[in-house]
């Protein structure tokens, strides 16, 4: 049976989510480019929660960033902080993959109310030294007047196949389950919806002592799953610092793709359950 989802919106309607279930409250992070439909299967196997999945700002339904050049980690977590203080819960469990993990952590480094991290197949953002932040500046300051283009797809089906490629290819069940929030159809064309601003450079990045920095604030435990052992070769001694920069911090090694909460939910929502309910049982001790 299909758990049935409902349209919520906050911070003045600039920020669109949905949720689904009835129980104990999970606020969910979507990846890049990703939007809140990325969380749709994994709640079917999670009948015992409610899901609150937000689309993050310039992605799916919520409004567009700011008119800036380039963007920066850090510039996400106020507009992120306002969204915890319009849902005014007591405290948050924030379920976040890829970069919504990462923005969860950061946030919780400057956040009490966040209780629990369920990160998924994310540690951190990437870093720069700052030679690389110049140079990369370099570019997006020469590239000023760059506009990006908005790729049109004749049919619907053409849009979908669109993301069974890419640097993290999706599965067709995957893809359909996604695009089910973030499309745009002009009357003859399909096209993906998203703020363009997403694909351009960063214009500063954090580095690797200070990533270390941030993740050391964070109080609150973290339940940590990596999806594949293929994302951090030649990374694993920063990885292994980022993880002795946490307080608390337990990891759960699973194989499969990127988004394997999309194409194994079942698998992925099980692990969840236990986490929390591991949670819940050192509750009732204390």
């Amino acid at each position: 049976m299909r758990t049935p989802l409902t349209p919520f919106s906050c911070c003045n309607g600039t920020v669109h989510g949905v949720r689904w279930g009835k129980g104990p409250r999970l606020l969910a992070f979507h990846g890049f480019l990703d939007n809140s439909f990325s969380f749709k299967l994994l709640a079917e196997h999670l009948p015992g929660y409610e899901i609150w999945a937000i689309d993050l700002p310039g992605h799916g339904q919520s409004a567009d960033l700011p008119k800036i050049e380039g963007s920066f980690i850090p510039g996400w977590l106020i507009p992120l902080g306002r969204v915890l203080d319009d849902l005014d819960w007591s405290s948050y469990t924030i379920v976040g993959h890829s970069l919504g993990a990462i923005l969860s952590q950061l946030l919780a480094a400057v956040d009490s109310r966040i209780s629990h991290l369920i990160s998924l197949d994310g540690l951190g953002p990437l870093a720069s030294t700052t030679a690389e932040n110049l140079d990369r500046f370099q570019r997006l300051y020469d590239s000023r007047q760059r506009s990006f283009i908005r790729r049109q797809y004749t049919t619907y089906d053409d849009l979908i196949r669109s993301r069974y490629r890419g640097v993290f290819p999706l599965s067709e069940q995957a893809a359909r389950a996604m695009m089910g929030n973030a499309v745009n159809f002009n009357g003859s064309t399909w096209s993906h919806r998203y703020d363009r601003q997403l694909r351009n450079e960063s214009i500063w990045r954090l580095d690797e002592s200070e990533i270390q920095a941030w993740l050391s604030r964070v109080s609150a435990p973290v339940d940590l799953a990596l999806f594949g052992s293929q994302h951090w070769p030649g990374y694993r001694e920063v990885f292994e610092q980022r993880l002795a920069a946490l307080q608390n911090v337990r990891v759960k090694y699973i194989d499969g793709s990127h988004h394997l909460h999309m194409e194994d939910p079942a698998l992925v929502a099980q692990w969840i359950t236990t986490v929390l309910n591991a949670k819940n049982a050192l509750s009732d001790i204390h």
